[in-house]
């Protein structure tokens, strides 16, 4: 490795857009609408590697300002979603170790960084240089066969729920297309957060909605199923080259008995598989049972997702006490980002 620069914005467009792991969560949206919403707290800091051999990685690092500075950290992507390094040339199992050994060392003051299931390259590399981690994992489809043939696939409660579903004609299910949508989305996800018992305060606000609607991305959809034409459940889904994945999910506690939480995933899927993506990604289920056997149903794939963390000894304690201090809160707020399974 020769030398390190600060990457500029359409470097890192670049990069994500050429780079066959990448997800959503690597591209500078992502870290740019965290940095809104965080309101100062989270700023984008993307770094460029250069290589003595011609080769160049790009590191989609943001800062994180944390309890006044205390507890200060770098992750290599907002929320706890899959980080790590994007190349839009050929990167070898050396240039992994390389990569993997600069994120890891104590060159900075703290680092989070959840592996990407899609790059084999870098879970074998930390694996060979020992890294600590937190186990964790994914469930995925790979989308090689049509949607009727994964539906033939499905838990036989699941498939008899959406088959039932499309022969009632009482829903429907398409993206969101007003403020007006997303706002009947947000009515959802309060909805959810009292069922969960929490208050509103204790989830992501409306302003970050809001701010997801006025993107006006196509790397960024809200699903909505409508029963009888009232918006009774949605998914948020964000995508790229190959990969799309649902990342945030409600549904009214009244119709969770109706299976439109299934029937809505099930459409999400089909549509995925008609725009040519690979890979169809459940997220991360933050060990909630539940929700791992809601994801089950669909005879998704098991993938590894470990997250590393790099703290000093000081800021390890200090962020044991933070953590102890506000488990039951945390654990609970998991649950929302989890998903809105039945």
């Amino acid at each position: 490795m020769l030398r390190i620069t600060d990457a500029t914005e359409s470097e890192w467009q670049e990069h994500w857009l050429g780079c066959k792991h990448a997800t959503y969560f690597h591209s500078p949206e992502w870290a740019y609408l965290w940095s809104v919403y965080g309101q100062g707290r989270l700023t984008p800091t993307p770094k460029l590697l250069h290589f003595s051999d011609g080769a160049r990685a790009l590191v989609p690092l943001c800062h994180e300002t944390k309890l006044g500075g205390l507890l200060n950290r770098y992750v290599t992507s907002p929320e706890g979603t899959y980080g790590g390094w994007l190349g839009t040339g050929s990167l070898s199992a050396r240039h992994a170790l390389l990569l993997v050994g600069w994120l890891t060392r104590r060159q900075r003051t703290s680092l989070v960084w959840r592996l990407n299931p899609y790059d084999r390259q870098a879970l074998d590399a930390g694996v060979s240089l020992g890294v600590p981690c937190k186990a964790d994992e994914t469930h995925a489809l790979r989308l090689l066969r049509t949607p009727e043939e994964l539906l033939a696939g499905f838990k036989p409660s699941y498939r008899s729920q959406i088959r039932k579903a499309a022969r009632s004609g009482r829903f429907s299910v398409e993206p969101a297309s007003t403020l007006q949508d997303w706002r009947a989305y947000f009515d959802i996800y309060q909805d959810s957060l009292r069922r969960w018992g929490n208050t509103a305060a204790d989830g992501y606000a409306w302003r970050l909605f809001e701010s997801m609607y006025r993107l006006r991305s196509p790397q960024l959809k809200l699903w909505l199923a409508r029963r009888d034409g009232q918006v009774v459940s949605g998914n948020i889904c964000v995508y790229s080259n190959a990969h799309a994945v649902y990342w945030h999910g409600a549904t009214l506690a009244e119709q969770l008995d109706t299976g439109v939480a299934k029937v809505l995933m099930f459409e999400v899927i089909r549509d995925a598989y008609a725009a040519g993506h690979t890979w169809f990604d459940f997220n991360p289920s933050a060990g909630l049972e539940g929700v791992r056997f809601f994801k089950q149903g669909f005879n998704a794939q098991v993938l590894p997702a470990p997250i590393v963390y790099a703290d000093s000894t000081l800021k390890r304690v200090a962020r044991t006490c933070a953590t102890s201090a506000r488990l039951s809160s945390e654990l609970s707020l998991e649950r929302l980002r989890a998903a809105s399974a039945p």
